[in-house]
Formats: structure tokens, C-alpha cells, sequence
């Protein structure tokens, strides 16, 4: 049995397609947690893959920053327009349009971010020609892994228009050695140590808890049961990893919630209330 800390990290996507399909695989495969399968060509065969099985989730990560423009011409609609006005009516996509002069002429400039989901969903794959590196205009979205227990990723996955991918107790076997033959649980954050546990009697429980839970998952997956069959009982307390991507404004209104010490449980502030400030610090809100 081991006990960690909660913690996160932001994943940046890197451009380009390539840089998009190596971030939608490492999420991806945070779920069955086989990081060790990726490999310097392995991602486009990997994105494909879920996209053909139609395990379109994880594909929603992908972030792509489109621009669009056309010439201004009054009383006529242009087609780009029309294109700039779907994403505009996609609740899943963000557009901040522009006027500008280029070359003497007034040009409209659509700067569009969405992600892979919704091109494939709509078989928009077409629009990819207008790929671009993020510029300052783009709506931006961002990408935080969290490492915490599975009540706190229940409370965290509730702002569903962010994107979620977790690590799955149905796919991950904890008997394994990959995984150290041991369950790993989060320390709560009113438990100063596991040593101090043992001259609290409460604390005491707690441990006691969790070794009791180990010991009858792991005697569960020896008597042939399936890992999705033995993670029935497991606590509140394990660990899991669970990936957020949303635009700004998302994460505006999860902070709003979570960075609350008053009202947000105290495990989901321990994360949120740094992450808040890390936030900040970076400009981003």
C-alpha cells in the first residue's frame, strides 16, 4: 500500500497536427495508464484508431486554432462567413472576429478555436487547410492533469462542458507490476502523516481501511476475478489521474466553485486554490 499527495500539471499541446495527436495520446492512454506503449510514430496510429472505434472522447483534447478570412464586401455573405458562423453556433468552439486592413483592402478575420471531436463529428475535416498556430486572438484552451482521489474526480468531472479523460479502475490492474503490486491511495489533506496516524486513533481506522481494502482486492483478483469485477470495493481514497481540458472561461467558473475555502471540500481547494494562483500568475485569467 502506498500513500501520495494530490498534485497537478499543466500538459501543453505542442503545434501542428503532429503536436495534436501526440496530446490526445498521452491523454488517452492516461486511462489504461500504458504511457510506455507511446512511441516517436505511434500517435497518428493511436488517434485513428479511436476515432475508427468511435471513442471519440478523448479526441476532444485536441485543441486546433483556426483562421478564416475573407474580403469585405457589403450586402454579400461570403462563404467563409458562413463556415466562421458554424463554429460561432458550436457550443463545444469559441470565435473572436476581427476587421482589419491588409493590403488595402478590409478584411474580416475569423480566429477559431475547437477541438478534433467537433470537425470529425460534423465531417468538417476540410476546415484543417486553415490550421495556425495559436495566435493572441484565439479563445484559449488549457490542459491540467490531476492527481487525486476518486471523490474529488467526481466532483471535478461535474463542469461537463470541459473535456475528462481518467485513469480507469475497470482497464487498470493493480496486481500488476506496473502498478507495484499495491493500491496508492491520496493522504487527505487533515492527516499530517501516515505516522502520526498511528497515535490517532481515527487515523488509525483510516489505515486500517485501506490495508483491509488492498488486501481484499488483491485476494479478489487471485480468486479469478476481473479487475472491473474487484475495483467494487474500492474507497473513495484511491488514487486516480484525471485529465481537464477547457477553455478560460471554464476554468473560471470550476475556480469559482472549487477555490472556495468555505464551501468547496477542503481536498478539491488543496488543488484548486494553486492551481487558481498559478493561473493567474501565468495571465491566463
Amino acid at each position: 500500500m502506498k500513500l501520495v499527495k494530490p498534485s497537478y500539471e499543466f500538459i501543453e499541446q505542442q503545434n501542428g497536427l503532429d503536436g495534436l495527436y501526440k496530446h490526445i495520446e498521452l491523454i488517452g492512454r492516461t486511462c489504461y495508464k500504458s504511457e510506455d506503449k507511446i512511441t516517436p510514430d505511434s500517435a497518428k496510429t493511436f488517434v485513428d484508431r479511436l476515432v475508427k472505434s468511435g471513442h471519440l472522447a478523448m479526441v476532444e483534447h485536441g485543441t486546433l486554432y483556426l483562421v478564416m478570412s475573407h474580403a469585405i464586401n457589403r450586402g454579400i455573405i461570403d462563404p467563409i462567413y458562413v463556415k466562421a458562423l458554424r463554429y460561432k453556433n458550436n457550443k463545444y468552439s469559441k470565435v473572436a472576429s476581427f476587421e482589419k486592413d491588409i493590403d488595402g483592402k478590409r478584411v474580416a478575420v475569423y480566429y477559431i478555436t475547437t477541438n478534433l471531436r467537433v470537425l470529425i463529428e460534423n465531417k468538417w475535416q476540410n476546415d484543417l487547410k486553415y490550421l495556425s498556430e495559436p495566435q493572441d486572438e484565439h479563445p484559449k484552451r488549457y490542459t491540467v492533469k490531476f492527481i487525486c482521489d476518486r471523490g474529488v474526480s467526481h466532483e471535478f468531472v461535474r463542469h461537463r462542458v470541459m473535456s475528462f479523460a481518467q485513469e480507469s479502475t475497470r482497464y487498470c490492474n493493480y496486481s500488476k507490476d506496473k502498478f507495484g503490486n499495491e493500491l496508492t491511495f491520496i493522504q487527505p489533506c487533515w492527516m499530517p502523516s501516515s505516522e502520526w496516524c498511528e497515535n490517532d486513533k481515527a487515523g488509525h481506522i483510516f489505515l486500517q481501511m485501506l490495508k483491509m481494502s488492498e488486501d481484499l482486492y488483491l485476494e479478489l483478483l487471485s480468486e479469478g476475478w476481473k479487475a472491473q469485477e474487484a475495483r467494487a470495493i474500492l474507497p473513495n481514497a484511491l488514487k486516480t489521474e484525471l485529465v481537464v481540458t477547457g477553455f478560460a472561461e471554464d476554468w473560471n467558473h470550476f475556480f469559482s466553485l472549487r477555490d472556495d475555502k468555505a464551501h468547496a471540500h477542503p481536498q478539491a481547494y488543496e488543488l484548486a486554490h494553486p492551481l487558481h494562483e498559478e493561473f493567474k500568475n501565468k495571465g491566463i485569467l
